[in-house]
């Protein structure tokens, strides 16, 4: 088979549904994306043998909305990009831009449009905040009985100027 169809990756990826979005986290790379529903309803329908007109009907299905080939493609492009498809899936040309998309679709039309956001997760390290006791009190600390907060005059203020 010369041409490949879009395969979605599954090994050594978290996948979580949070509400109407997918979350999927790369332990390879430490990313984590957000997939909204369209980006999600493509991506699932990347089984290695379906072709991009058929995932725009699949999705089409699924989302109760229309979904074009284009924006199959576009999608397509978006999750080959963050590497969450095979690396030998060979996708056709995107020629539509997000701002051609919104002016062809129009702004009511924006929520057709596939997002996938990505989010580098720190490391361990990079995540230690360095405080080693943080429940010790410190000055302008907020006190969780009170509202108050202490200052370093030993006063106190309530945050609100009388």
């Amino acid at each position: 088979m010369s041409n490949p169809l879009p395969r979605r990756r599954t090994l050594q990826l978290s996948i979580q549904q949070v509400g109407q979005e997918t979350l999927i986290y790369d332990e390879q790379t430490h990313k984590a994306y957000c997939l909204n529903p369209v980006a999600a309803a493509i991506w699932s329908c990347c089984d290695g043998a379906t072709t991009a007109a058929v995932i725009a009907a699949a999705a089409s299905l699924a989302l109760a909305m229309p979904v074009t080939e284009e924006l199959v493609q576009y999608a397509l492009a978006d999750l080959m990009r963050d590497g969450l498809l095979e690396s030998n899936a060979h996708l056709a040309s995107v020629t539509l831009s997000r701002r051609d998309a919104m002016l062809k679709l129009g702004a009511r039309a924006a929520m057709l449009l596939p997002v996938v956001i990505a989010i580098t997760a720190p490391t361990a390290a990079q995540a230690y905040s360095g405080c080693a006791n943080c429940t010790a009190p410190a000055p302008n600390r907020a006190n969780p009985n009170t509202d108050i907060f202490s200052t370093k005059d030993g006063g106190s203020s309530s945050g609100v100027s009388q």
